[in-house]
């Protein structure tokens, strides 16, 4: 148990090695790289050495100072391509579900849309039969609470060419479809940190999402549940369902590589 617990106390410090180096805008001295993740200069040294053997580290001969290479793009390359959002989650879009009784699914914003990249839902429990939350299928941004998420992102000139380009298409007697409403309703949904669609993209639905981060802190993803008005209550909602749906997008944004 004690050679484990030192083993893993070697490999945080490592990752806290690279992080400070990292984060760092010139190349580091030995020192102030031991000083700040708290270890001797000699195995900060050691550590060094082997990140430089391969090939994720360099020194600068001029000033003996390090810095990164830009090997580790690579690995960040290689991991965008191979794992997408939809890897990611794995099965915890259909877990979810489960547990909830309830619709669920992933989204993600393109071209001024809302595409769904992930859904899982038993059709008996939906109005209808047939939700337009469906894989591959795009619905209008401004009309779903995924949709609601992305745009909170939207600079006012870009909500402006939305408007311009798209139009806000009433698809229901409760879509949002006017700028200034739209703008409050984002002014909400960004102070709440969760977005809602009451019957505003299909009747009899209502929907709620909360944002999936990337490394970079932005919304990557949305991710929903959705189901019948009268098994979504307000209630409901607040009680049992957002936290579970913040739980689950937020494994899922630390798998992208958020801390938030």
């Amino acid at each position: 148990m004690g050679e484990k617990k030192v083993s893993n106390q070697t490999v945080s410090k490592l990752v806290q090695l690279i992080s400070c180096i990292a984060e760092s805008r010139t190349p580091m001295r030995l020192q102030d790289i031991s000083e700040h993740i708290g270890v001797p200069v000699a195995t900060a040294f050691r550590y060094l050495n082997a990140l430089v053997e391969e090939g994720l580290v360099f020194q600068d001969g001029a000033t003996n100072r390090y810095a990164m290479t830009w090997r580790v793009c690579e690995y960040g390359k290689l991991v965008r391509n191979h794992m997408t959002i939809r890897n990611l989650s794995g099965s915890l879009v259909s877990e979810l579900s489960v547990k909830l009784s309830r619709g669920v699914s992933l989204s993600i914003e393109r071209g001024m849309e809302c595409v769904y990249i992930d859904c899982v839902y038993d059709p008996t429990s939906i109005s209808g039969g047939v939700p337009l939350q469906r894989i591959g299928l795009q619905a209008p941004i401004h009309a779903v609470s995924s949709g609601k998420l992305f745009l909170t992102a939207y600079e006012e000139s870009d909500i402006d060419l939305l408007v311009n380009q798209k139009g806000l298409e009433q698809l229901t007697e409760k879509t949002i479809t006017t700028k200034d409403d739209l703008m409050e309703e984002l002014r909400r949904t960004k102070n709440n940190q969760y977005a809602l669609d009451d019957q505003e993209c299909e009747p009899g639905l209502r929907c709620v999402a909360v944002p999936i981060y990337d490394y970079s802190g932005e919304i990557a993803a949305a991710l929903s549940c959705f189901g019948k008005v009268e098994n979504m209550s307000f209630e409901q909602i607040h009680s049992d369902i957002l936290p579970e749906l913040r739980s689950v997008a937020k494994e899922i944004s630390f798998r992208m590589g958020s801390y938030e």
